[in-house]
């Protein structure tokens, strides 16, 4: 389930990480300023900033981010 607050989610900067998605921004916080230097090849999602891509594969990450399909519905837009 997509909004269970307890399902894992693999952090962006060290897929060693698998923290809980009620905690996760918060880990994204902290992750970030271990690895600056990945931070600096990372961009965020325009649909949701959990999604964090290499900048080289944000425009085909953007194509087919299911966070897009959401927006989409809120906004009743096709």
């Amino acid at each position: 389930d997509i909004w269970d607050p307890e399902r894992l989610l693999q952090c962006p900067y060290n897929k060693h990480h698998h923290i809980r998605a009620c905690r996760f921004p918060y880990h994204l916080v902290k992750c970030k300023r271990s690895y600056p230097q990945l931070a600096k090849k990372l961009a965020t999602c325009p649909f949701n900033a959990k999604h964090l891509v290499l900048q080289a594969e944000l425009s085909d990450h953007i194509m087919k981010c299911n966070n897009k399909q959401l927006t989409k519905q809120d906004t009743g837009k096709r």
